[in-house]
């Protein structure tokens, strides 16, 4: 398991720096060894997710610029600018548990080889972010 952590690791943090942007859909599906069922379940999953995200989306940009202009004013209004930050934590919510709901929704297709080797992946990408310190310090060889 530790051998897989680190070659994960080495996947997560050094291949993107070599590699063009290849279809995120393709690598997952490639790593993870899903069956064309799964797939096409997995589609159905993204484009519920990608529907749902729209909107919100847009309400959040919305927010957003609402904030942006306000600030911008002359005498910016504290309850119009508070009420409209708390509008879009409310939409980020929104749109985290609607992610949560879509990763939630695709582990329910995984068999539990698959689930065990997005978990290690999981896992690995949190020491993803720790990867270019220790290796400009010359830690890594």
């Amino acid at each position: 398991m530790k051998r897989l952590a680190a070659l994960l690791v080495a996947i997560c943090c050094i291949t993107p720096v070599f590699a063009q942007s290849p279809d995120p859909v393709a690598v997952v599906a490639h790593v993870l060894e899903l069956s064309s069922e799964q797939i096409t379940a997995w589609s159905d999953i993204l484009h519920a997710r990608q529907a749902a995200l729209q909107p919100l989306a847009e309400q959040s940009q919305e927010q957003q610029q609402t904030i942006a202009q306000a600030l911008a004013g002359a005498n910016p209004d504290p309850l119009a600018i508070g009420k409209a930050f708390i509008a879009l934590h409310d939409l980020q919510m929104q749109i985290a548990a609607a992610n949560a709901q879509s990763a939630a929704q695709f582990e329910k297709l995984l068999t539990s080889d698959q689930l065990q080797r997005l978990n290690a992946i999981r896992g690995a990408a949190q020491a993803c972010p720790i990867v270019p310190a220790f290796q400009a310090t010359g830690l890594l060889g």
